[in-house]
């Protein structure tokens, strides 16, 4: 038990250093946690410079790089630094964290161990040796939490988890930092992207990854903005080069080869994401597979009618016909007749839109993510 005034230690560990879901979801916690009950630290293995929004919130971080298939020597490194600092509990996100996380939080030391996977298909792709070394270290880890009803189900069921050690902790967002933009908000920020006040701007947060399929998107756009001459896309994200997911070229070479320059703007990766929506008057996600989209929750929280692939996880966060649609994967026809809609018809933008504002802060404000953490945080 922690002694009265102690503070208790959580080492958060995730895979890379890049801004996706999952980093999201962790920088949030550390943002948001209770700093006189709680001490965060965090660890990772790629891409060694940190992030600008990790290192503004001055708490230890240590890159721990792994440079091996299988590499021990992280494990031990991971060891020394739970045992350095004390720390009470680890906190690993996806299945990788988790078995180099495990050697130094249950066979070194003594610090509880909670597992967070944000995926099904992660979950569904550990295979062979994989899958018996993940039943293993399962059956001696204090918690694991999924970001969602299924990815809780799909836990219990791949890694025969027991139900009372599985947790759904649905992903939140701070939804102080999103609104639904007035008339004159909306203007103002269209023209600070260089647009027309009349633009009608289709985003999409997402890096620049094929799973996201860009390019399904941008097919469907190329349609409409031959029968729309107003319509502009604005893409948010980046490529990481040496990631054979990368489909930054494949992207740049779209938009060059049908002269879709003047209306398709490129953003790369930014961290003003609240102020960029708030030029958007709809967000599409296109991904193949999801967890529980950050993204797309933060569009709903600005109060954006919304579109997106019918998958995994963006099933379980629009509600079709009444905050936006939902479009069979690769149907381009469809995805342009659903943005088409939507971009001929304000009164239903205005009215998904709020209720897409209405869900998010009701079912996904982050208030409700942190208080389940700190709550089993502190039962641990």
């Amino acid at each position: 038990m922690k002694g009265e005034g102690e503070k208790i230690k959580v080492l958060f560990i995730i895979v890379q250093m890049k801004m996706g879901g999952s980093e999201h979801l962790v920088l949030d916690l550390i943002r948001n946690l209770d700093r006189t009950v709680f001490s965060p630290y965090l660890a990772w293995f790629y891409e060694q410079e940190p992030l600008k929004e990790f290192a503004d919130l001055e708490l230890p971080l240590f890159f721990v790089p792994k440079l091996h298939r299988f590499d021990f020597g992280t494990m031990r490194t991971l060891a020394r630094i739970i045992r350095k600092h004390g720390i009470d509990i680890v906190n690993a996100h996806h299945f990788l964290s988790l078995v180099y996380a495990f050697y130094g939080a249950k066979m070194i030391n003594r610090a509880k161990l909670v597992y967070t996977e944000h995926s099904e298909w992660e979950l569904q792709a550990i295979r062979g040796k994989w899958l018996a070394v993940g039943r293993s270290i399962a059956r001696c880890i204090d918690a694991a939490i999924g970001i969602s009803d299924k990815v809780k189900r799909c836990l219990e069921e791949t890694l025969k988890l027991p139900a009372e050690k599985v947790f759904s902790v649905k992903n939140g967002v701070d939804c102080t930092l999103f609104f639904r933009a007035g008339d004159q908000d909306k203007v103002r920020a269209k023209q600070s992207l260089g647009l027309d006040r009349d633009d009608l701007v289709v985003a999409m947060v997402a890096n620049l990854k094929k799973n996201k399929n860009h390019l399904f998107l941008l097919e469907a756009f190329r349609r409409l903005s031959a029968e729309n001459g107003t319509v502009k896309l604005l893409l948010v994200g980046q490529g990481f080069s040496g990631d054979p997911e990368n489909s930054e070229q494949d992207i740049h070479g779209f938009v060059r080869q049908f002269g879709l320059d003047a209306q398709v703007l490129l953003m790369g990766g930014r961290s003003d994401v609240p102020e960029l929506l708030r030029a958007a008057d709809i967000f599409c996600l296109t991904s193949s597979r999801e967890g529980l989209p950050i993204s797309l929750i933060e569009a709903m929280a600005s109060g954006l009618p919304v579109v997106g692939t019918d998958v995994e996880g963006i099933q379980d966060v629009i509600v079709p016909h009444e905050n936006g649609f939902l479009v069979r994967l690769f149907d381009v026809e469809e995805l342009h007749l659903a943005l088409r809609r939507l971009a001929e018809d304000e009164s239903m933008r205005r009215e998904m839109g709020r209720k897409s504002e209405e869900l998010a802060r009701r079912c996904y404000a982050i208030e409700h993510c942190i208080d389940q953490h700190q709550h089993l945080f502190r039962r641990l």
